[in-house]
């Protein structure tokens, strides 16, 4: 009987059905999405039966939907992304959902309903808590730089709004905004831009922890000194800056990764799951550095 079972079992494996994942990053030049990849590969490899692909739009909203329309074609069982544009990369998503496709999105969001999963943080109240945070320290007067994500995307948007309707509030604050996607190389260049333009701060708040470790280390360099500031994120290099006292405040932001894997295991065990799933996150300052993991 022993036996019997073992070979059930044997077959089982074998003749399983193979799901084929399809993962349409944004960019993989960006330290956060490439853990983000790194998270869906971890928890994909716990799972004999599926499959991931993955693409790289290199931070392109063409690409990445040209990336989801080959999934389409290839007809692939589901398919992952962050959506670059809300907007625009709904339009391709709805053409995965019609032909029977599950779409998970996973950080960033779409403006309709043509997808199975949304899995996030609550970017619209971290941004309120870091305006919070940050416009009480700054007593609230002065100037505020908002480093702001990739145009288009849901992350963004909530982020730079969170943000902006609490430091309505306060007549004696200013928010000046400059966009830098994201990516500590593009931030760097925006505060070289800032300098020569000789436009005046008191305060960071970077909607990724990325972008403001490119600002400090133009500040650092051109011998500037360095303003309260809040990130999201909480990585590694964060988490130093923080205990350093070169940053307030950080963000945990999970990824979503592994989340949006067992999203796609519970759809497979045909279990009953939410449509909007909200991640914890927590605010990280010199208090409790020590005692909360970074990201990476």
């Amino acid at each position: 009987m022993r036996y019997f079972l073992l070979f059930i079992t044997f077959i089982n494996i074998v003749f399983a059905k193979e799901y084929v994942i399809g993962f349409a990053q944004d960019t993989l030049a960006n330290d956060w999405r490439a853990a983000q990849v790194q998270e869906v590969r971890d928890e994909v490899a716990k799972h004999p039966h599926l499959k991931l692909i993955v693409k790289d739009a290199k931070g392109k909203v063409s690409n990445q939907i040209r990336d989801i329309q080959r999934f389409i074609n290839d007809e692939v069982d589901f398919i992952i992304t962050s959506p670059i544009d809300a907007k625009v990369t709904s339009l391709v998503l709805k053409k995965a959902i019609d032909k029977g496709i599950k779409v998970i999105l996973i950080s960033r969001g779409v403006q309709t309903q043509d997808y199975d999963v949304f899995i996030s943080p609550n970017n619209y109240q971290i941004a309120k808590d870091s305006a919070k945070y940050l416009l009480k320290q700054m007593n609230y007067k002065g100037v505020v730089l908002m480093l702001e994500g990739v145009k288009g995307a849901t992350s963004t948007l909530e982020r730079t709004k969170g943000f902006e309707e609490v430091a309505s509030n306060y007549k004696d604050i200013k928010v000046v905004k400059r966009r830098a996607n994201y990516l500590r190389s593009d931030a760097i260049k925006v505060m070289e831009q800032l300098y020569k333009d000789g436009i005046k701060f008191d305060a960071i708040f970077s909607q990724s922890d990325s972008m403001l470790i490119g600002a400090r280390e133009v500040m650092k360099r051109l011998k500037k000194p360095l303003v309260d500031s809040v990130g999201i994120d909480y990585i590694g290099e964060a988490k130093e800056a923080i205990l350093n006292g070169e940053q307030l405040a950080s963000f945990t932001y999970p990824t979503s990764g592994c989340e949006g894997v067992m999203a796609i295991v519970d759809l497979i065990d045909k279990k009953e799951i939410p449509k909007n799933i909200i991640l914890d996150t927590v605010m990280v300052t010199k208090d409790n550095a020590n005692l909360i993991k970074p990201l990476f």
